[in-house]
């Protein structure tokens, strides 16, 4: 009687913790924060004008979350591989005809703690790249990390192909990005990307 009593609490302690497990890789909380960081543009000519690397690029493989901590606060972003098809602003720092390069996206994942399931922490109305999609990126560089990263949130990335449906959403709920949008592809030179 004591092993099934024995064997039955190991069964029902290995089915919670299995449990417990397949649910904490669930993202199951989204959260947008601002950054007295990010500047917003109004128009093109400035969002170009302070952009280091502006590019046509696509996701080339699974970005990597990455969590740091910026004055005990939970910070950080995503390392993602982008494969450029057109420069129109800039060079590729160090780099002569590199067609792929990493990049920091303004989002990252973070762990709940003792509560299962991962939180996904957006900057500002930003949403990520996704794999097979064609994006116009605002990109500067960042000498402390060595690296370009999307500048301004949401104001640095485009879908080119209208087919990123979180971002078409973005654009509903914020006048002001889908204005800045309007002025970025009323320009002739950006008229051609779409196309």
């Amino acid at each position: 009687m004591k092993k099934k009593i024995i064997a039955s609490l190991i069964v029902v302690i290995g089915i919670a913790i299995g449990g417990y497990m397949v649910a904490d890789q669930k993202i199951v909380e989204v959260t947008n924060i601002e950054s007295g960081f990010m500047i917003s543009y109004d128009n093109y000519q400035d969002r170009l004008a302070n952009s280091d690397l502006v590019v046509v690029a696509q996701l080339a493989d699974d970005p990597v979350s990455v969590e740091t901590t910026l004055n005990g606060l939970s910070d950080g972003y995503h390392l993602s591989k982008i494969k450029i098809s057109k420069i129109i602003k800039g060079e590729i720092k160090g780099e002569i005809n590199k067609k792929v390069i990493e990049i920091r996206e303004p989002y990252f994942i973070r762990e709940k703690g003792a509560m299962p399931g991962k939180e996904e922490v957006y900057y500002g109305d930003y949403t990520k790249m996704e794999k097979g999609k064609k994006y116009l990126l605002f990109l500067g560089w960042g000498e402390a990390w060595g690296q370009y990263g999307i500048s301004s949130s949401q104001e640095g990335k485009f879908n080119l192909d209208g087919k990123d449906k979180n971002e078409l959403k973005k654009y509903q709920e914020n006048d002001k990005l889908l204005k800045l949008k309007n002025d970025i592809f009323k320009n002739k030179e950006m008229l051609e990307l779409k196309e």
